[in-house]
């Protein structure tokens, strides 16, 4: 009951959700009045599923709790930077942008940005897996966790930063959102299956050791707090970190054996048309012999 009655407010990161959601819905209603068509089911995945996970989490126990649970902070930090981004990129927000935006500066702009060599990094097949691994590695073992703590700023900055970064991270998931890398999906495929194993790491550090991270923060401030309590805590921390990484990379492997199979597929496709039109050539070939003869 204490988890279902316990909330907070988080303006930054809920006004950036409302804003979020009034342009997509703007580029909705721009791209159907311009003759374009929209899929109600991705609006309904980034508009009423992705962007109220975001409030939720920061605003329900995860983001209510963080200051005084180890648990409640790395449920927040691996929603937001894994979760809610793998729900937000289905509903296609580059591609909406691009289509509805064709043929203005603002469309050029945006195109640019996503067209960047630094999102076009950000997004290769080799580094988003390293990518989605270290951001809640970068929060969590590094002294960010102290600073998000004590600082007010830096802890909205970093919810934000979260969910930015992480669905940044998962753009090139969704077809055409970014350009396409050349990357074999067969090389993708054991990255991601590499990154499978290294996701329990850190879950597994988090579990297992029992000096208190943050200066034993959760120990002094925590509820009933006490280095006991708060090392108990904290491999809770460790198994939901280690749980959640997992479950998030299997779906993000499957992905990825999916497009590499669409993509053999398709080269079986454009092979055999190439067959079929040079055994067509050379049958013309030969009757024009015959016909000569």
């Amino acid at each position: 009951m204490e988890v279902l009655g316990t909330w907070t407010v988080a303006p930054a990161p809920t006004v950036l959700v409302l804003v979020a959601a009034a342009l997509y819905l703007a580029a909705v209603r721009r791209l159907r009045a311009s003759g374009g068509s929209w899929p109600r089911w991705r609006t309904g995945l980034f508009v009423a599923l992705g962007l109220p996970l975001v409030v939720l989490t920061v605003s329900w126990w995860p983001g209510a709790r963080a200051h005084q649970l180890f648990s409640a902070y790395t449920t927040q930090v691996v929603v937001l930077a894994l979760v809610a981004p793998a729900v937000l990129v289905l509903g296609a927000p580059v591609r909406l942008g691009r289509q509805a935006l064709a043929g203005s500066v603002a469309g050029q702009r945006w195109s640019a940005f996503f067209d960047s060599r630094g999102v076009r990094f950000a997004t290769h097949p080799l580094v988003t897996p390293i990518f989605m691994l270290l951001l809640p590695v970068v929060v969590i073992f590094t002294p960010l966790l102290l600073l998000t703590l004590e600082n007010a700023i830096a802890y909205a900055a970093m919810q934000v930063l979260l969910v930015v970064l992480g669905l940044l991270a998962v753009l090139a998931l969704v077809d055409d959102q970014v350009p396409e890398h050349g990357v074999h999906h067969g090389v993708s495929a054991f990255v991601a299956f590499f990154e499978l194993i290294l996701d329990a790491i850190p879950g597994i550090v988090l579990f297992f050791t029992t000096a208190l991270f943050a200066g034993g923060w959760f120990a002094v401030h925590g509820d009933p707090g006490g280095v006991d309590w708060a090392q108990s805590d904290q491999r809770a921390a460790g198994a939901i970190l280690w749980a959640v990484g997992e479950a998030i990379d299997l779906p993000f492997l499957i992905v990825v054996m999916v497009l590499w199979m669409r993509a053999d597929a398709e080269e079986a496709r454009q092979m055999d048309a190439l067959l079929d039109a040079q055994e067509e050539a050379a049958r013309k070939a030969r009757a024009f012999l015959d016909d000569g003869a």
